[in-house]
């Protein structure tokens, strides 16, 4: 047969939307979806085929030829239509999101081999054991996924209530026999226990998913994906957007939490689109969480998602008690943050070889060093934020951008004070363990935070340390509240409970509820009852009360009645434009030409230009215009409209956050 010419419409993996027409020489039409190389400007690019067509629309000389098709795989209806619809909700380029879907696009290209040859943890799966609830929510889920193809399922259950073992039964039913599940966590921090238990209920390893595993290591999980072979697949955020060769279900653990948002380039937010791809391939959506998102918990009771919920503790043992400590009444000398109460506690705690966990939201030492001269606080060169003071490295270090100062040569920049007097202000992880240090020298002490465990391999060490009773004393940050079963700990104590309440973020409320119910959830999961004790500066406040009496869905319903008050979400809808740039009078001049378009549209309102809280960012300046629509209308549309009416300016660059989590 003779080979005929075909004039190919090829969408890139570049952030771009627009697609390029190229040629390719074929005895048969390449299908929709094909994975193409192409030769773009002076480099050679990844793409997708979208359509073909025998008639071309340009002179034949300017059309480049398709380099090469795939052979290893190629893209479904169902994916690229999932492509299509997340760069359409979150107004960003297709071809950024086609990026994300194929990953590591070598793999398409590369020499096919029979078989992997690499060896894969085969064991004999242990049974799992359930109480009667449990069995219950159980065949709950599996009755309720068989009676419709595409259904979202919110599993509510408190912490220590047997939630992943649950969803480990529901996953060994014949019904999801042959099929490949994702599993989204949060944080990279979970893998390495999650992957044990794994191996432990259905006897062989998962993939795993993240920024930190290497290319190599992805080229070989991407394979396994595309050819079926990958059964669970454990993954960030990112692991939702891969190719995968037959989806049976997707499950979002700690569904609630705030990094399943992807922040900067490209932002989306995972659980929403999860929602959307299990529409689009028919496959169930499980969302698990002790603390329901404030959305999810809306759409529960709006009846878009169904609910089984879990109310007891798989061990029987009652919930912890709760004390409020009124920090006002405290009067504790300079540099002391552990109430009187908490101490005498952490005393009969240690006395009856039980341990203690003393939870603080800040890494390093201090979070503000001032100049003792002049009261100037040391801030970034890059960013608009302060210099955190951390004693393992000797430095102060930027948090957003990595800029560091070393803490023994500092001189203040406002009156060029060199002789080393700063104050140090607030308190941070660190502050904490030299406190406690202090006051319990004979202690085993561990630090748990990001700043102090450097991989994967020392997180797994420690994990086990703390479970095997090496420590007697833990301080940690958020990584320590991330689902971990620690039978000998009965006595939290949470350093400063108001810490995220603080700030203009709508969700402080519901944040803080959040990871304040989680870290009260790591005392008493075993036979011993727990004891969680709250340092507020504000005892009153309605927050606090609400946890300090466990009543979670009272306060779910009183936040969304005060949301809906003022039509905010997930009632109403919002979204940001950040308008950023290296010079900040190009910046105001873009947001004086945005100003001069704004829509004006009943119910519409928009917030700003005003500087971003974070007003200079990574060496770019920041302004920030804030959109809330009351009547929820397509804010896709309206944003859009907006940005095509007005003109950008080079240089600047104006980025859309669609139902924003972060303020900052």
């Amino acid at each position: 047969m003779s080979q005929k010419t075909y004039y190919i419409n090829v969408l890139l993996a570049y952030s771009l939307s627009k697609e390029f027409t190229y040629k390719l020489y074929s005895d048969h039409k390449p299908p929709i979806g094909s994975i193409v190389l192409v030769p773009f400007r002076s480099k050679q690019y990844t793409g997708v085929i979208t359509s073909i067509g025998d008639t071309k629309k340009i002179p034949d000389k300017k059309i480049k030829e398709i380099i090469e098709v795939s052979n290893i795989a190629k893209l479904s209806s169902k994916i690229i239509k999932f492509m299509n619809w997340v760069a359409d909700y979150n107004l960003i380029d297709r071809g950024y999101v086609l990026k994300m879907i194929l990953a590591q696009e070598k793999v398409y290209f590369s020499k096919r081999t029979s078989k992997n040859i690499e060896v894969y943890k085969n064991s004999q799966p242990q049974p799992i054991v359930l109480n009667s609830e449990q069995d219950e929510a159980v065949n709950a889920i599996i009755k309720l996924v068989k009676k419709d193809d595409y259904i979202t399922l919110l599993l509510d259950g408190i912490p220590g209530s047997g939630k992943t073992e649950v969803y480990f039964k529901v996953l060994q039913n014949k019904f999801f026999l042959n099929s490949q599940i994702l599993i989204l966590f949060p944080e990279v921090s979970l893998s390495n226990e999650f992957v044990r238990r794994i191996e432990d209920r259905f006897g062989f390893s998962p993939e795993i998913w993240h920024s930190k595993i290497t290319a190599s290591q992805k080229k070989k999980i991407l394979k396994r994906i595309i050819s079926g072979e990958a059964k669970i697949i454990v993954g960030a955020r990112s692991a939702l957007f891969l190719p995968y060769n037959n989806l049976g279900m997707i499950i979002i653990d700690e569904e609630h939490d705030s990094s399943f948002k992807q922040e900067e380039k490209g932002i989306y937010h995972a659980r929403d689109m999860s929602v959307v791809r299990s529409s689009i391939e028919k496959t169930p959506l499980l969302l698990v969480s002790a603390t329901p998102s404030l959305e999810t918990t809306y759409n529960v009771l709006t009846k878009k998602y169904y609910k089984v919920s879990l109310k007891n503790k798989f061990s029987s043992t009652p919930l912890p008690e709760i004390n409020i400590i009124d920090m006002k009444k405290e009067k504790l000398s300079k540099d002391k943050w552990i109430s009187t109460i908490l101490l005498e506690n952490i005393k009969t705690t240690l006395k009856d070889k039980k341990q203690v966990l003393l939870f603080i939201n800040k890494r390093g030492f201090a979070p503000v060093i001032i100049c003792k001269s002049c009261g100037h606080k040391i801030t970034c060169k890059n960013c608009s934020s302060y210099l955190v003071e951390h004693l393992k490295t000797k430095s102060l270090l930027c948090h957003h951008c990595g800029f560091k100062l070393n803490s023994f040569s500092l001189s203040c920049p406002s009156c060029d004070n060199c002789d080393k007097e700063f104050i140090d202000y607030g308190v941070g992880v660190e502050k904490v363990y030299t406190e406690v240090s202090r006051l319990f020298p004979s202690a085993r002490i561990c630090l748990f935070s990001s700043d102090h465990i450097n991989s994967q391999e020392e997180m797994k060490d420690k994990v086990k340390q703390i479970i095997d009773y090496e420590f007697d004393i833990i301080i940690g940050t958020q990584m320590i509240t991330k689902g971990y079963h620690f039978p000998k700990l009965t006595c939290v104590g949470i350093i400063d409970a108001d810490m995220t309440l603080r700030g203009g973020d709508l969700r402080a409320s519901e944040k803080t509820y959040q990871i304040l119910y989680q870290v009260a959830g790591r005392a008493g999961r075993s036979e011993s009852v727990g004891k969680v004790f709250l340092q507020t500066y504000y005892p009153k406040n309605e927050t606090i009360l609400s946890l300090a009496k466990m009543e979670r869905d009272s306060f779910y319903l009183n936040e969304i009645n005060l949301r809906s008050e003022s039509s905010l979400p997930p009632i109403g809808k919002m979204a940001a434009l950040i308008v950023s740039g290296n010079n900040n009078e190009d910046v105001r001049k873009q947001c004086l030409v945005l100003s001069n378009k704004i829509p004006l549209i009943k119910d519409l309102e928009i917030y700003g230009p005003a500087p971003a809280p974070l007003s200079r960012l990574k060496g770019k300046f920041r302004q920030r215009f804030l959109v809330h629509d009351k009547k929820a209308r397509n804010m896709q549309k309206i944003v859009n409209a907006w940005l095509l009416n007005s003109r950008t300016k080079l240089n600047v660059n104006i980025s859309v956050d669609i139902d924003p989590y972060s303020f900052a």
